[in-house]
């Protein structure tokens, strides 16, 4: 045997044990780091789902977004009203809770919001219904009432007719003006 062949071998053999301990330490490497995410993948493969409630028809989901679209139309239309300037009068009836549609219409509204938070749909549903007839109803109210004009304050004299130490008349208090004699009926 030559140097030559005596030196191959040596490296051969020093090649052949780094790449078995490079293996080995490679492959418990991988254990050590991948051993937990396959453990948990696993688990997770072998783990026992909850049961899950039959999903709706197509039919009963379309019936609830129609649903849901009533409420939120009624809502908007509401919201509209209330922020309109030009529409104050109708307002002003509707915050008469001493008018039965007007008091309705507040509990319904409440009812259906309160009724949406649920995942008991039946009762989202009448309540959606019962706001949409309370809408209805004040909708009519506020068409059959008549144009009024608002009064909310006294006006100032035009020009001070009274002696000096007298109060003027629109710095003394007022009783506040009943609700009847603001709206027109």
């Amino acid at each position: 045997m030559t140097i030559v062949d005596a030196g191959q071998q040596w490296i051969h053999s020093l090649l052949r044990s780094l790449l078995w301990g490079g293996g080995v330490t490679a492959v418990s490497m991988l254990f050590t780091y991948a051993a937990p995410h396959f453990l948990a993948a696993l688990t997770d493969i072998l783990r026992t789902r909850p049961t899950r409630p039959a999903p709706e028809s197509s039919q009963g989901i379309v019936r609830r977004q129609v649903i849901q679209q009533d409420h939120d139309r009624i809502k908007d239309e509401y919201g509209q009203l209330c922020i309109d300037l030009f529409r104050a009068a109708e307002l002003a009836i509707l915050d008469d809770l001493t008018v039965p549609e007007a008091a309705a219409l507040i509990q319904a509204l409440a009812e259906a919001n309160d009724a949406a938070e649920t995942t008991d749909y039946p009762t989202y549903e009448k309540a959606v219904l019962r706001l949409a007839k309370a809408w209805r109803r004040a909708q009519a109210l506020i068409e059959s009432a008549e144009p009024c004009t608002v009064v909310y304050g006294a006006r100032a004299p035009a020009a001070p007719s009274t002696s000096p130490g007298a109060e003027l008349a629109w710095r003394r208090p007022h009783p506040p003006i009943p609700r009847e004699r603001r709206t027109c009926r």
